[in-house]
């Protein structure tokens, strides 16, 4: 049994190129300036990181043949959870919070989101829920858990973290977020595309039974791939807590949708067993290329942009069916 993966990793990986260096041409041509310059680059790069770790970990469970729509408010609840923490370890002689405060709300934050993807893991792989139903029952939990803990009210961070994150642009350059994006990116690279657990995932996601008598403990794999997933949306929460220095447990809602089209642009497919860190990465810069092209044209309102994802989410569904089949004939 071989994954289908060699043939088709570079196609997507340089189609997403292609597709990124064409929309810089033409939003040079047209927007010049007032696209083209380091501070509009910069604050892309601040952007992407928001949904562009949530998209590397869902394309994680992609993989497996399941999805994750729950992974935002994995990232609502983690960044909650260390927010409080860091409150607790606030005094009247440390008014701010302290950086051990601080170091503990973002361990414990990011912990749960690992016991968030275990949740899920141990749901699709264990109890049989179907991947769908499962991670949209659990963000209505995770949902439900962060306005408990805020009760219905945005919860805010301690000001020595605000301090600490106003400084996220390192030599002046290269915003600190968009650093971590890149850094999560090449290590999932290495991880899905080079190592035996990535082998494991897209065996899983092409055929599970198969897998099981391949000797490959399915429960184990799937449930580490949403425990990757989980991590990525923790990190994602305090990051955008560092941001708005206050977490709501709305917050990006609008992301699913995002998240879900990065992932099917950079090659992954929903049946499972197919996709790679590369073109999913790549996407993630397509999709905010095109955002922050719209953005800059005053013309057009911003309410159309989720019509526009959906449009290109099912043109492109549309393009790979009708691939698929040609290739089959």
């Amino acid at each position: 049994m071989k994954a289908k993966r060699t043939s088709g990793v570079n196609s997507d990986f340089l189609r997403m190129l292609i597709i990124l260096a064409v929309l810089l041409i033409v939003a040079g041509v047209t927007r010049g300036s007032a696209f083209m310059s380091v501070k509009n680059f910069q604050t892309m790069g601040k952007q992407l990181s928001e949904y562009g770790l949530l998209a590397l970990g869902l394309s994680m469970a992609m993989i497996t043949g399941g999805i994750d729509l729950s992974t935002v408010y994995i990232a609502n609840l983690s960044g909650a959870t260390a927010a409080l923490v860091m409150q607790k370890f606030t005094s009247e002689a440390n008014p701010d919070g302290s950086l051990s405060g601080i170091l503990l709300g973002c361990a414990i934050g990011l912990c749960v989101g690992l016991l968030c993807g275990a949740l899920n893991g141990f749901l699709v792989s264990v109890v049989k829920v179907p991947p769908m139903l499962a991670t949209l029952g659990t963000y209505e939990l995770f949902y439900g858990i962060t306005i408990v803990l805020g009760k219905g009210k945005p919860i805010n961070t301690v000001n020595n973290f605000k301090q600490f994150a106003k400084n996220d642009v390192i030599f002046n350059m290269v915003p600190r977020p968009f650093i971590i994006f890149v850094v999560c990116a090449i290590i999932l690279s290495i991880v899905v595309g080079k190592t035996a657990f990535g082998r494991r995932i897209h065996l899983v996601g092409i055929n599970e039974k198969a897998a099981v008598f391949a000797g490959i403990k399915n429960v184990a794999v799937i449930t580490a791939a949403y425990m990757i997933s989980g991590f990525l949306s923790a990190l994602t929460g305090l990051i955008n807590l560092s941001k708005i220095a206050s977490v709501k447990a709305d917050f990006g809602s609008s992301y699913v949708m995002m998240t879900i089209l990065i992932a099917v642009l950079g090659g992954c497919d929903p049946n499972g067993g197919y996709g790679e860190i590369p073109g999913v990465a790549t996407a993630v810069l397509v999709v905010q290329v095109i955002s922050a092209y719209l953005n800059s044209i005053p013309q057009i309102n911003n309410y159309y942009r989720q019509a526009l994802y959906g449009v290109l989410l099912l043109g492109f569904m549309t393009y790979k069916y009708f691939r698929k089949v040609n290739a089959r004939r």
